[in-house]
């Protein structure tokens, strides 16, 4: 037992020091490096080496704590490869590498039917994610003769007239984004994963669920070719934002919360590419990473959700409204925001700070602290800007708009005045649905285990 207690102690102090030099070789290339790459690089590095010092505390004393370090610093280093990238070819390579390896991870307690039949319905997704990558990846040299990033978008970037085959291959890669990033109906795999440590929810939710959108804001400019493809982006990442929103509302566990919240911010993120903001997608990738990891490794302290407020009077979300439509109007008049819906949904977050509002003043400062975060936004989102372009031509669909703009207003109105109407049959009825996930879940499982049953105390291969 002293020999076994000294090897996990070698083990996780090898970890650590893994880290480190992932840390100390991430501050090294990112002055060779492109700016995207230098961002992901160093969030990748920091988040990698809170989530192992963490991990050593969290797996103090158990007898796969080797096992464990050995697929997390495997699972780092691909995630690192992904980013450090510059060709498609080894893109592809270091995204397939990080789901095998994440395989492992999720399927740390092989005796548990519950995580292994989640781990297998993301396996299963994610080699139907993998197919279209390759699909494109042969398309994209048939097309372009390269694979490599910068004679790819310099190649794109000539073209006159875009061709079918080039709308094909930005639609296989913006098809195996959205299956890596949870996108509806391929999400519930991802809040069934919460069986394994909390170290790799940490990982996944901070890190790796971020792939699709690091592969959509790294061939943007070959992605912006397509209006097909990035009708599908708005259209599937507005109605997953919506649909996670809505469903983390009703979840009694923390965990089961937080991952629908993060199904939910894949989507906005997704809204937010097909809109043709990529530096603001960059911009939701960082802050939702450092956000999720913390939200995941402090879930622990949590011992329940704190009161809900009733009584929220309907003047003050017809104010709200009021405000965002005035806001968005005014916001639009000085282009700040090419598109109407980021400027609708910008404001529409800053009106909510209304609707919790108690009083006058509460009303106030709630509007002195919403100037305060636009000033802060709209600078980050000139930093932003200059690490990825937005999209220089993208057509605005004003019916598309009106909709999306109209289905978030309905839902944050909805969601304000719930305290008040959640005794109403039908409103409950729509709760118990909504807290099964509309029944989704369950439907992916009868897929997963026709295709690959899983039987009691199993253990993995």
């Amino acid at each position: 037992m002293y020999r076994t207690g000294i090897q996990r102690e070698r083990t996780a102090a090898a970890a650590e020091i893994f880290s480190l030099v992932c840390v100390a070789g991430a501050v090294a290339a990112v002055p060779f490096a492109d700016r995207l790459t230098s961002v992901l690089l160093v969030l990748s590095t920091f988040l990698f080496a809170v989530i192992c010092q963490y991990s050593r505390r969290y797996l103090d004393g158990d007898p796969e704590q080797a096992r464990f370090y050995l697929w997390l610093c495997c699972t780092g280093a691909c995630v690192f490869g992904l980013i450090l990238a510059q060709n498609l070819l080894w893109f592809a390579l270091a995204w397939l590498a990080t789901s095998l390896s994440l395989h492992q991870l999720l399927q740390f307690y092989p005796d548990r039917p519950g995580a292994v039949l989640a781990a297998r319905k993301k396996f299963l997704i994610s080699r139907l994610g993998d197919c279209a990558l390759a699909g494109a990846l042969v398309l994209t040299y048939r097309v372009f003769g390269t694979w490599d990033f910068g004679k790819l978008f310099a190649a794109a970037d000539r073209l006159h007239q875009i061709p079918a085959s080039v709308g094909a291959i930005a639609c296989l890669l913006v098809f195996a984004a959205m299956l890596k990033s949870a996108q509806f109906p391929f999400h519930s795999w991802l809040p069934d994963t919460m069986e394994a440590p909390t170290p790799v929810s940490a990982l996944m939710h901070a890190g790796i669920i971020n792939a699709g959108g690091i592969l959509v804001i790294r061939l943007s400019p070959l992605i912006s070719l397509s209006p097909p493809a990035m009708t599908a982006l708005t259209v599937v990442g507005s109605f997953t934002a919506l649909f996670g929103s809505v469903v983390a509302l009703t979840q009694a566990s923390v965990k089961r919360c937080l991952a629908f919240s993060t199904v939910a911010q894949m989507g906005f993120m997704m809204l937010e590419c097909g809109l043709g903001a990529f530096h603001l997608a960059l911009l939701h990738l960082v802050a939702h990473s450092l956000y999720k990891a913390y939200a995941f490794l402090a879930s622990g302290s949590v011992v329940s959700n704190p009161p809900v407020r009733r009584g929220r009077a309907v003047g003050w979300a017809a104010l709200a409204a009021g405000l965002l439509a005035a806001s968005a109007g005014w916001l639009a008049s000085f282009t700040l925001f090419d598109e109407p819906v980021l400027s609708g949904i910008f404001f529409l977050g800053l009106a909510q700070l209304l609707w919790a509002s108690r009083g006058v003043w509460y009303a106030f400062a709630g509007v002195l602290a919403g100037v305060g975060l636009a000033a802060v936004y709209f600078g980050l989102e000139a930093v932003a800007s200059i690490i990825v372009a937005p999209a220089a031509h993208h057509p605005n669909n004003k019916a598309l708009s009106g909709a999306i703009l109209l289905a978030f207003l309905t839902t944050a109105l909805a969601q304000s005045q719930l305290p008040s109407i959640w005794r109403n049959r039908t409103v409950s009825t729509f709760y118990i649905h909504a807290r099964n996930g509309f029944y989704f879940n369950a439907l992916a499982n009868r897929l997963t285990m026709a295709l690959w049953p899983v039987r009691q105390n199993e253990r993995s291969l």
